[in-house]
């Protein structure tokens, strides 16, 4: 599972539905209005404490700045290794918004619009087995593509190494028909594209394949010179084999009262959620956001596209979804993008109205960080 966003899609959707009608806590917005930085790291502490979270990372920023930066815990427990601001978290499905602002780049460029067909760009066709309706560039965005994911996706993990199956040739494989990996009935929806939903991670990695298509560049590269160089993201990484292991956080799973700790892993399918990097690296790609698209004098997309992502695409199937970026906290005007996999949840979330957002990166299965995000919102707007 690559996004704690799929839990309202699916077999999990009837289970907490039931779990809900006789928990009277669930759902509840568990968010503090906290007087000052003490009262938020009280209230952080007993989150953590909660919710089994062995490390926190929590940066707040204003425009270029940032406000303030709390690392809380272990980033290690076998090695007794205090989470620093240089350690690095896998990131989960908070990825997908960098490789988002990866395609949209091109769309700056004039390389395609949101209606083009993806498959003017791809040497290979995908094609939804039961309508002839074009796939485009913004369904891909959107999650209204009817690509779905498959049960495939969950062989193609890596522990301790990068996956070594080419990203282009898995997509291949997944979605023509003569691929090793297709399935018509499992890798796409009943739907016809463009008229429903379904939250899609094989879909967001093909966006990575776009980009690699489109610019004639690797997608990890391109990241790097189009996005992570240019922003100053030194801290940033695609790739398991570009980073000091010992400077990852490890992830884990709390199970029998106890941590359980995970080996690092990656996915060949990796666009969206492989990326490593830590919350002052992340504030300078969500500052950019915020700010239109420009962090410290670098432009990295156009105010009028960032103006696109941050608005509602689809209010008829899903109200909260952008162009790969969603509305956190309606109340608070709130952008942006949540993460899970396996020993990480992850959030980030920014008012682009004054600029202002939050950073909160953990190693803990399945944690809710909307009530933690929130609140470093609000202890934001008072610094």
């Amino acid at each position: 599972m690559k996004s704690s966003s799929t839990l309202k899609y699916g077999l999990w959707s009837a289970l907490l539905f039931f779990v809900c009608l006789s928990a009277t806590s669930c759902n509840k917005d568990k968010s503090i209005d906290p007087e000052d930085a003490a009262d938020f790291e009280a209230y952080l502490a007993d989150e953590m404490d909660a919710q089994h979270i062995s490390a926190a990372s929590v940066v707040l920023f204003r425009g270029n700045s940032v406000l303030y930066e709390k690392y809380e815990g272990l980033a290690d427990r076998e090695n007794g290794t205090a989470l620093n601001a240089d350690q690095v978290f896998l990131l989960a499905s908070v990825s997908k918004t960098i490789t988002a602002v990866a395609l949209m780049q091109l769309f700056d460029q004039g390389r395609f619009t949101l209606e083009t067909p993806i498959n003017d760009h791809l040497d290979f066709d995908v094609i939804h087995p039961d309508f002839s309706t074009p796939i485009t560039f913004r369904h891909l965005l959107t999650h209204t593509s009817g690509i779905i994911d498959g049960p495939s996706t969950d062989d193609q993990y890596y522990y301790g190494q990068d996956s070594p199956v080419p990203l282009a040739t898995y997509m291949r494989d997944y979605l023509t028909p003569s691929g090793q990996f297709y399935d018509a009935q499992q890798n796409f929806d009943s739907f016809e594209p463009g008229e429903g939903y379904e939250y899609s991670n094989i879909g967001s990695a093909l966006m990575g394949v776009l980009v690699e298509q489109i610019s004639g560049i690797g997608f990890n590269d391109y990241c790097k010179q189009n996005i992570f160089q240019p922003l100053g993201m030194t801290r940033t990484f695609w790739r398991l084999s570009e980073i000091d292991t010992t400077t990852i956080v490890r992830p884990y799973t709390y199970d029998r009262r106890e941590f359980q700790p995970l080996q690092h892993y990656t996915f060949t399918d990796y666009p969206n959620g492989g990326l490593r990097s830590n919350g002052l690296d992340m504030m300078k790609f969500c500052a950019a956001i915020a700010n239109g698209g420009e962090f410290n004098g670098t432009r990295i997309l156009q105010a009028s596209t960032v103006a696109e992502m941050l608005k509602l695409q689809i209010s008829d199937l899903d109200e909260t979804q952008g162009l790969s970026f969603y509305i956190q906290h309606a109340s608070e005007n709130l952008w942006g993008h949540e993460g899970g996999e396996s020993g990480v949840s992850t959030v980030v979330a920014f008012n682009p109205d004054n600029q202002t957002g939050a950073i909160v990166l953990t190693n803990a299965d399945d944690a809710d960080l909307l009530g933690v995000v929130v609140s470093a919102y609000r202890l934001a707007m008072k610094l």
